[in-house]
Parts: structure tokens; C-alpha cells; sequence
């Protein structure tokens, strides 16, 4: 659990300004409580997260991602770096199945 902007903002990286914007702009999920402190799971975010990075990887679907990119991101986010391959990949061959052409990753 993370209690309070600060902490939901230590955690995803950004301002404090920055997290509010999401939560009020862009669905980040967090439940503000009766005493107006902001509340949210590490689970949540980090699905809201994956959300949004399937959402940008569908968009720059012509951009082969450097296994270093994909190695920083995961230990940003405090997964494996096999999980966010896995995930790109299951993206990929969701993708693939409809017709979208990728670049190979680079090497």
C-alpha cells in the first residue's frame, strides 16, 4: 500500500505534480480518502503502467526497443527483465496475428 502522493510519486519516478495530473487526467489509480490523502497499490500501478507501455509499443510499432531499454525499464518498475519481454512479446504475437508489421529487436 502507498500512502500519500509522495510515497505514489517515489515509487513511479515522477513529481508529486505529476502523479496528480495522472490521477485526475489519466486514470492512474488511486482512491483519495475522507481525510484527502491519496491512496494506492504498487500492484495497480504497475498494471496501469503495462497498460499504457502495451498502449505506446502498439504506437511505435515501426521502433525496435534495445534489450538495454527493455533491461532499465524492468528494474525501474521492479520486475524481472524477462517478464517485460515476455509481455512484448505476447504483444507482439497479438499484433502479429493481425496483420502489424514490427522491425526485429535490435541485437
Amino acid at each position: 500500500m502507498l500512502e500519500g502522493i509522495s510515497a505514489i510519486a517515489a515509487f513511479i519516478g515522477k513529481s508529486p505534480n505529476t502523479v496528480v495530473s495522472w490521477i485526475l487526467n489519466d486514470g492512474l489509480p488511486a482512491t483519495k480518502t475522507r481525510q484527502g490523502r491519496w491512496l494506492s497499490h504498487k500492484g495497480l500501478i504497475l498494471q496501469w503502467i503495462y497498460a499504457g507501455h502495451q498502449a505506446e509499443v502498439r504506437h511505435r510499432a515501426g521502433f525496435a526497443v534495445e534489450p538495454e531499454t527493455i533491461d532499465a525499464l524492468a528494474e525501474r518498475m521492479g520486475v524481472s527483465a524477462e517478464e517485460v519481454r515476455s509481455m512484448r512479446e505476447a504483444i507482439y504475437d497479438s499484433d502479429h496475428k493481425e496483420g502489424k508489421k514490427y522491425r526485429k529487436e535490435r541485437s
